[in-house]
């Protein structure tokens, strides 16, 4: 994965204010901070609104979680604001660039 993908994509994370929910995935440790307790799953784009985020947007996000292609789940750390890929049943957390 691009650097420079990842940062555009975390940039838009931080824009949007995403995820919308506030559920947090407990046991697992950030890979870039260390925290355990602020890793909260992202929304897919299907279950955003692009009415309330805009369609620039909304095809902008759609556009990079394609080119990530997530398997599992995509994350964010709300302390560091790092977005990662959970990995498997035990839900490992994988920093985007070694993905």
């Amino acid at each position: 994965m691009e650097l420079e993908t990842i940062e555009q994509f975390r940039n838009l994370v931080l824009k949007l204010g995403l995820p919308r929910t506030d559920m947090v995935l407990f046991g697992i440790v950030c890979p870039y901070c260390g925290k355990n307790d602020r890793i909260r799953p992202l929304e897919p784009p299907e279950e955003l609104n692009e009415e309330d985020l805009g369609r620039t947007n909304m095809d902008l996000y759609r556009r990079i979680w394609s080119e990530l292609q997530p398997k599992d789940v995509l994350a964010v750390c709300k302390f560091c604001h790092n977005i990662m890929h959970l990995q498997g049943e035990a839900k490992k957390a994988i920093p985007l660039y070694e993905w």
